[in-house]
């Protein structure tokens, strides 16, 4: 991945990571849900799921060019910088995963 990508990336997830936790915020300000049932309404509508399918995919995103940029700068001993890599990508594949697997069963889990 080349700096101008990384950085782009940077960029973007971080605008849309913060648009979105405003609209997520004011939103409940403005009309907070009553009940469970009008949460999950909420959540699992097709426009909010599709939302926050795009959030985590620019968190984790976001997450892997910071801490990928930072381990490439400082940690120089390429043994342990590819062992950190490696476990920060794992870590975040679960993590995607596990959010997937949440969005998709859609509050039943």
């Amino acid at each position: 991945m080349s700096g101008m990508t990384a950085w782009l990336i940077q960029r973007v997830s971080a605008v849309y990571l913060a648009g979105f936790l405003v609209y997520f915020l004011v939103t409940l300000m403005i009309c907070t849900p009553k009940s469970y049932a009008d949460w999950h309404a909420w959540i699992t509508s097709g426009v909010m799921s599709l939302a926050m399918t795009f959030f985590f995919l620019a968190l984790f995103s976001h997450a892997w060019v910071g801490i990928r940029d930072v381990l490439l700068d400082y940690v120089k001993p390429f043994t342990l910088r590819l062992t950190l890599l490696v476990i920060l990508a794992s870590g975040l594949a679960f993590m995607a995963l596990w959010v997937i697997r949440i969005l998709l069963a859609g509050g039943s889990v």
